[in-house]
């Protein structure tokens, strides 16, 4: 299974894509942008801006992503067990 990650186009975050289809609305976390998919582009609401897909995108296979969120949980984990002693 592959996981889409994309970067929104205004401030850098990453968006997790667990689907994609067309008339999906995708919203920013961060800054609040909203974006639909249409012909395999994504239209900000706002602006009417044009993205391809491909600007965006990053693609991380499921093992891949799976590594980054444990190395990001260890490092948590590391850094809880310094602060006990």
């Amino acid at each position: 299974m592959v996981v889409k990650l994309i970067r929104c186009p205004y401030c850098g975050e990453e968006i997790e894509l667990k689907d994609l289809y067309e008339g999906m609305e995708v919203q920013c976390n961060l800054c609040g942008a909203v974006m639909i998919y249409q012909n395999g582009k994504f239209l900000h609401l706002d602006t009417n801006e044009e993205y391809e897909l491909e600007e965006l995108e990053e693609e991380l296979e499921e093992e891949e992503f799976e590594e980054k969120f444990e190395e990001e949980f260890e490092e948590e984990e590391f850094y809880f067990e310094e602060d006990e002693y």
